[in-house]
């Protein structure tokens, strides 16, 4: 594939966890479960989108040697 089809997946994926970061958090709690336990990863998420919107955006400008 592609690098920057991969940069474009990248940055789209990683937009998408910062404007849902509860993703089914709250389908669990709905369940049951303590959604208290999911908050904990909220950085962990915000962290690893905004690595791929980074990485997507290396990937996107490269140029081909």
């Amino acid at each position: 594939m592609d690098t920057k089809t991969v940069g474009w997946i990248q940055i789209a994926g990683g937009a998408l966890a910062l404007l849902f970061p509860g993703g089914s958090a709250g389908m669990m709690g709905m369940m049951g479960f303590g959604t208290g336990t999911m908050m904990g990863g909220g950085w962990a998420v915000t962290l690893l989108a905004l690595v791929f919107i980074i990485t997507g955006i290396f990937n996107v400008i490269e140029k081909k040697h």
